[in-house]
């Protein structure tokens, strides 16, 4: 699976979840996806809402980028995202702490 497909799945799961918009109230932040070897996209977190779209946006909280299949593989659980950034496979610029609270947002909807 594509990255823009995992994180697709996430926030429609997150969407169904009430809990979900409380949790998120005051986290408005944006984060732009840069899969090497597959299209751009970014999910936007405003006002308790989640909204993924392909194409990018202008100055983001973030930019997360990385070889495709290793940003798919942080987000499905099969990488750990710290060891990732760690060895270098996958890249992140900006607001570094609203990128480690997107990853444990996204171990609450991998199941």
């Amino acid at each position: 699976m594509t990255t823009y497909s995992v994180l697709s799945e996430m926030v429609e799961k997150a969407r169904s979840q009430p809990q979900v918009a409380e949790e998120l109230k005051g986290f408005n932040k944006t984060f732009q996806f840069n899969p090497e070897g597959s299209e751009k996209f970014y999910l936007e977190i405003k006002d308790g809402s989640l909204n993924l779209k392909k194409g990018e946006i202008q100055g983001p909280s973030a930019t997360i980028s990385g070889q495709d299949a290793v940003l798919s593989d942080v987000l499905s659980g099969k990488l750990d995202p710290v060891m990732s950034f760690m060895s270098g496979k996958l890249k992140v610029s900006g607001d570094i702490f609203s990128a480690q609270k997107l990853t444990s947002l996204a171990k609450k909807f991998r199941k």
